[in-house]
């Protein structure tokens, strides 16, 4: 299935169009974790509050799949 991995807070969203093939959630999951780490690594040194950040694993509807806040994948 395709997961798409969307950067969502109060006021804006940034929307994955590429989107990720996976086999299962599981794999979606750590998917997610690996693209958090990816951003922290592509921040570093730089001061970004993510405390109002999650990122949403969605499928090809729009459904929403899963969220992780993004201080969760970061601490």
């Amino acid at each position: 299935m395709r997961c798409y991995f969307n950067l969502v807070s109060a006021d804006e969203t940034i929307i994955d169009d590429e989107g990720v093939e996976v086999r299962d959630l599981d794999q979606a999951w750590a998917q997610a974790l690996k693209a958090i780490a990816e951003l922290r690594a592509e921040a570093d040194g730089e001061l970004i509050d993510w405390d109002n950040w999650q990122l949403e694993a969605t499928d090809p509807s729009g459904k929403v799949l899963f969220s992780i806040r993004l201080t969760h994948g970061l601490h």
